[in-house]
Order: structure tokens, then sequence, then C-alpha cells
């Protein structure tokens, strides 16, 4: 079959790949890392029936509403199968094999030891969506990646964008991703397959791109088999439930002794939620003993503190499950890794805020159950009667000292030259002081046995804010904000505001929810009065400049942000913001001093780099444009900016068509119009026009056409008007606030 992966060159020099063919496979030349896309027919119990009555109207699964909004939800779910064809992506080295479904919310289906057969991540041979997710479907198994609020992600059962590449250093990279529409945000996960390592990697991004504080929380939810001689092997002093509903409680052996780390001892109750919180580890998995064989995750700590195990309950209550989810896998765990500790707990999203993150996911077997891990080896340390034994599984090629000191004595030194997957042991004899052990690869620390080291002091108190002070009130809107509960959010901020008038923050948090709610009258007005009492305030000033921005004040909004831009938590967006008014009057060299010093507060961040490349091209510096949006999607390589930028530098059919056929999520209408607004926010309508006229015909769409031109062109906005009127408003659900002003006209 062709190969899939084709480079761009010549004139574009971009080295971008793309798919050439839908169904195709291949290989690196040294065959050790290969891949597949093919559709494949899976057993498939459908979902159907989309609701057409707006989300907010009504009780979506969870209580989720407003919360959730654009999107729609299913109703129908099918109790009977049919085959049906599926996209299915497959990475491959000679350790491990991955499976994507980007049409099934670009989760990890499942992925497989190659060296003992067995799948270590879950594969669920069926699709049997139920209703579970935050729009319903849902399926189990595989790696699920889920953005936004609590609950099974939206994007979830639905077709998301994917992108596939060979990479410098031989690997392969899936990349797949999407927009939560609700928050404007996109998230793309990055699955990595090298040649040379036992292990995947995941490299998440999500990025903000609004100028407003937006919910924060990111999960993965991976899914293993379970088994009565399952081991959950996840470091932790406590434990607490969803909802704060358990209290802290101490990990592994509760109150009443059981020893909830093995799945045999859970059965009581109902399913399990254990967030495993207090200790300081990198690393956490499973094993089965009986297989002397298990399954592990490592992530730095600061990425990934959160570490849930989901456990269905042991009962025919738990059992009921197994039918409706699946049809002959079998029964599941999701031991779970996430950015924050608890699944009730929401982050705040900063404006301009691009995150990103590693996690690696592996294998291993025939050492004895995990003892530590790191990207270079998973490591065994068990006590029998010849003393204490050493298991090594490496999950990359070792050739390095191995150290071992006891109490810095050192006991231990040999060159060690290992393959992956090749699995050694070394008899440590009896110790004198085992706690005191430390391992060493080269001169790197890869194992303390002191768990006490690692056990974090901090207080670990789960709660919802409480009290009736200023600041108890300010924290309990901020959380209600960071929930999506907006309307409850500012009525705390108005309280706030009434018991200390001069909350600063409280203040910028008001005019920042009037804006959102298309009321920069009242936006205003609050931004006013935070800047009376505090005039350098960087919230106060950001705020205070996105509304006079809305009411055309344009030197009061370059004042203001100019402000905001001292301070370090809002330099970035402040200087986007002032580097978009510099484009929207075509100063150029002052668009691209802004976007410069926004870049570099964090030149990871792929915001900057999208005016960057606008700046350039709109400058006719065509070379440096392309390294900007080379830059970009290196960054992002789902960025759709960028490949429209890149049609726009060098315009012609191929480089249309790339653009037009890289989004494949399930709204590609929302897409469009997301791409034409942000044209639209720097001053240049005719590239808004041209996406909108890319865009598949809704009412909202038609309208936004209307409006653009109504001065130049009244005839064709009237012709626009009235094929929006007779166009289906069937699952069309505008919610942006730049939408308002354009149907209040509409409606005049």
């Amino acid at each position: 079959m062709p190969n899939i992966l084709k480079r761009i060159t010549g004139s574009t020099g971009l080295g971008l790949l793309v798919m050439s063919v839908l169904l195709s496979s291949g290989c690196s030349p040294s065959s050790r890392v290969s891949y597949s896309i093919k559709k494949e027919i899976i057993t498939t119990y459908p979902f159907y029936d989309p609701d057409p009555i707006p989300v907010f109207a009504r009780s979506s699964l969870w209580g989720a509403g407003a919360k959730i909004y654009p999107y729609f939800v299913f109703n129908g779910f099918s109790q009977e199968p049919s085959q049906q064809e599926w996209t299915v992506v497959r990475l491959k080295n000679k350790y491990l094999e991955v499976s994507i479904l980007p049409e099934v919310g670009g989760k990890i289906w499942g992925a497989k030891d190659l060296k003992t057969g067995r799948e270590f991540i879950y594969t669920n041979q069926v699709l049997k969506f139920r209703e579970i997710a935050l729009r319903g479907p849902w399926t189990s198994g595989g790696i699920e990646f889920n953005f936004g609020v609590i609950g099974h992600t939206p994007a979830t059962a639905t077709p998301v964008d994917y992108y596939l590449e060979k990479r410098p250093d031989g690997s392969l990279a899936c990349t797949i991703g999407n927009y939560d529409w609700p928050s404007r945000s996109r998230w793309e996960v990055t699955i990595v397959v090298h040649p040379d390592r036992a292990y995947f990697e995941t490299r998440a991004r999500w990025t903000n791109p609004s100028s407003f504080h937006q919910s924060y929380y990111a999960w993965m939810n991976a899914a293993i088999p379970v088994a009565p001689d399952l081991h959950y092997v996840v470091p932790g002093q406590y434990f607490i439930g969803h909802d704060y509903s358990v209290p802290l409680e101490t990990w592994p052996v509760d109150g009443l002794d059981r020893d909830l780390s093995w799945y045999k001892n859970n059965a009581f109750n109902g399913a399990k939620s254990y967030f495993v919180v207090g200790t300081y580890d990198n690393f956490f998995g499973a094993y089965y003993q009986n297989s002397d064989a298990g399954y592990g995750h490592w992530a730095l700590y600061p990425d990934i503190p959160g570490k849930k195990i989901w456990i269905w309950d042991l009962s025919r209550a738990g059992e009921i499950w197994v039918n409706l989810l699946t049809d002959t896998n079998g029964q599941y765990s999701e031991p779970q890794a996430g950015r924050l500790l608890n699944q009730s707990d929401h982050g705040t999203f900063s404006p301009a805020t691009s995150d990103r993150w590693q996690e690696i996911w592996f294998p291993y077997s025939g050492i004895g159950e995990m003892t530590g891990a790191s990207p270079q080896l998973v490591l065994s340390l068990t006590n029998n009667d010849n003393g204490y034994e050493l298991g090594l599984y490496p999950l990359e090629a070792i050739n390095d000292s191995l150290i071992i000191k006891e109490d810095k004595k050192e006991i231990f030194n040999q060159k060690i030259q290992l393959r992956p997957a090749e699995k050694k042991h070394f008899q440590l004899g009896q110790l004198a002081d085992p706690d005191q052990l430390v391992i060493y690869l080269g001169q790197k620390i890869i194992h303390q046995n002191n768990q006490k080291a690692n056990e974090i002091k901090r207080p670990f108190n789960f709660h919802r804010p409480t009290g009736d002070s200023a600041e108890a009130l300010y924290l309990a809107g901020e959380l209600l904000q960071n929930e999506r509960e907006r309307a409850a959010a500012l009525e705390k901020y108005l309280q706030v505001i009434e018991k200390e008038p001069g909350h600063v923050r409280a203040l910028s948090r008001l005019a920042e929810l009037y804006l959102w709610r298309g009321q920069p009258e009242k936006a205003i007005e609050y931004g006013r009065k935070a800047l009376e009492i505090s005039m350098y305030d960087s919230g106060a000033n950001f705020s205070y400049g996105l509304a006079c921005l809305r009411l055309n004040d344009l030197t009061g909004a370059k004042e203001a942000f100019g402000w905001a831009a001292r301070s370090a938590a809002y330099a970035l967006p402040a200087n986007l913001e002032l580097a978009e008014l510099a484009l929207n009057e075509k100063d150029y060299s002052l668009a691209e001093e802004f976007t410069s010093r926004a870049a570099n507060f964090d030149q990871q961040n792929p915001l900057p780099y999208e005016l960057l490349a606008t700046v350039k091209r709109a400058q006719g510096k065509k070379q440096e444009a392309k390294k900007a949006i080379e830059k970009l999607l290196g960054l992002d390589p789902l960025n759709h900016l960028a490949r429209y930028e890149h049609y726009l530098l060098e315009p012609s059919d191929r480089q249309l068509a790339d653009f037009r056929s890289s989004i494949k999520n399930e709204f590609p209408g929302e897409t469009y119009l997301e791409l034409a607004l942000h044209y639209s926010k720097i001053g240049q309508i005719d590239r808004t026009i041209e996406l909108l006229k890319l865009a598949p015909e809704n009412p909202e769409i038609l309208t936004w056409l209307a409006f653009l031109s109504r001065k130049a062109e009244a005839e064709k906005s009237q012709a626009y008007l009235d094929r929006a009127v007779a166009a289906s408003p069937y699952l069309v659900f505008p919610f942006r606030e730049e939408s308002i002003p354009v149907v209040d006209w509409a409606a005049k």
C-alpha cells in the first residue's frame, strides 16, 4: 500500500507530514517501528438521536446542564450490535503495539506487550456505547483523555482531529485533539512510539486562547483487566473519595485493617474511587501476582500529582456493567492520572496559557512486583530466604554502572549492558538496614528504599470553601467560576463587594463575568471601581482593558493592557492583546514587538507564533513567516491556523485542501467560525469572510456573513440573511459573546 507519510518539500520547505491516503501502512527502513491506518470492522452498539433542545434547558447526565453548552446530548442507545467500520491507527515496535480510535474521541483503544502477548492496557473488542459521559455515549477500555470539567469529556465518543508523523529521531507520533467548546480551549495529546523503547509516551498540550479565566480539569483514564491476584502499586499515605464523601483515610491499609491495594479485598459496599495522596513519587501501576506481570505509569510528580483507582462493585451490581459495556472481555479497573489531586477539584486556567506535560506507559514482567520506575527501567526489590534480590526490567537500552549504597556505603558496583525488556536479577544478600538502600544508574538516583523520605507532610484538607468573610466568599465564587457555575459565581462576587467594597479581585472578576455575558457597560463599571482602589493592579487593568476594547475605547484598552503587561501573571495575554490592536491598525512593526514580548514569557506557547506568522506574512517576509509556521506546528501539530497561514503564504489548491482536510472533528462549522473570529479580531475581515465561506452553511455562519457584508454589499448581505432564515437551525447553538451584537443586528 502507498506510504501514509509524505513529506512536503520543494517550495514549502516546511517539513510537514500529511496523510496521502486513508488506508495505508508502512515501516521505517530499519523495520523497528511501523504504523497502519485502516478502516477496521468492529462490533458496535451505536448511539443515536441527538437532542435538539439546548442542553441548558434540560438536565444532562451528572447535572452538567449549561456547563457543557453548546454541546447537545444523545438520547438513543442500541441494544443490538452491528458491524461498523472505524478508522484505527496502530503504532508498533518490537516491544509493544498501541491502537488509537480517532473517531471515538481519539482514545487509545488498547496496548499490547508483544514480549508476553498480554494486553497491559485493557482492550474492549466491542464498542458498546452506553449513557455514562457528559453527553451520554461512552465506551469502556483503553485510555481516555479528559479536559474541561468533571465527567467523561464531551468529545469522548465522537471524531476528533488527528495527525500522523515520522519524527527525526525515528519515532512515530499520532497527535489527536479537539476544541473544548464551552471554554473555547484546545487540547491535544501526541502518542509516541520509539523504535528502541519498551514504553509509549503521551505528550499533552492544553491551550486557553481566550481572554477569560476558564475551568482547569485534566485526567487521563486508563483501563486494565481485573483478576483476583491484581495488586495496585500506588505509593501514598492516604486516600479520599469523590466529592470528598469519604474522609481522609490511611492507605493502603484502612481503619478496618483492610489492605485496599488488593483488588480482591474490595468486595464490600459499592464501587470505589480511591484518590491516593501523601507521597512524592513519579510512578504508579499494578501487578498480577500469578502472571508475574504488570502495568506502569511514570510522570514527574509536579506534572501529574493525581492518582486515582476506580473499581466497579465486586458484587452482582458491578457485574451488570460487564454485560452492559462489553461482550467477552470481562471486567476492568481504571488507574487514572490527573493534574489535580481529586476530580472534585477544579483549578483556574488563566488567559492565554498553554500547559504541557509528558507521561509514559509501560508493561513489565519477570522481575516481581514493581518497587520503583523511571523512564530508563522498572525495578523490583524483594526479600527471600537468600536475602534481598533486585530485579531490573529496562525500558530502553542500558549501558551504565549500577551502583547500590546502603547508608552511604557502596555495596554493589557493576557495569551493565541491557536491551529493552531484557530482564536481569541481582542477589544482594542480607542487608543490615534495607531502608537506607539507594540505587544509582551512573550518577543518577533511580530508587530510594526509604519511603518515609518521600512522605509529604503538608495538610490535605479537601473541602469546599465555607464561611461568610469576604475572602471565603471570594474563594467560593472562584471555585464556582472554575466549575462553570458562572451565574452562581457572579452572585458570590457581588456578596463579596457588599461585605468589602474594596475587594479588588472580586471587582475584577465581576468585570470579566459581565464581559462574558455580553454586558460591557456593566463590566467597565466594575473595572473602574477596581482601578479607583488600585491603579496598578494587573488583574484589574486587564479586565478594564478588555471592557474598553469591547466599547471601542482603543486608547483606554492600550493603556490598561500596558500596565497589566508589567505583571508576570498577565504579561503574555496583555502583550497579545496589544499585538492584536497593532495588527488592527496595520502597525506591523509594533505588532511584531508585542508578539515577541509575549513569546519571551513562554517560548513553548503557540499563541504568540500564531500572530507572528500573520505579522510576517503581512510584512511580506515570506521566509520568516515560514519559520513562524514551522515553529507553530512543532509546538502544536494540529494547529489549523498554521495550515491556513501556509495556504495564504503560498496559495494553491493543494495547500487549501491540506488545510481543509486537517479539520476532521465533529464540529467543522464551529472550527471555521473560531478561526474566522480570530482574523476578525485582528482586523483581517477578508480572511474572516473567506473562512466563513469555506464553512458548512448554517444559520449562524450565514448571519455572520450578512453582518460582515452589510456596509460594502448591502444586497449580498440581505441575500445571506434570507438564506440564514431559511436554513435549518437543527443542532446549531450559538454561544460566543462576539455573536451577541451580530444576532441583535439580524433581529432588527
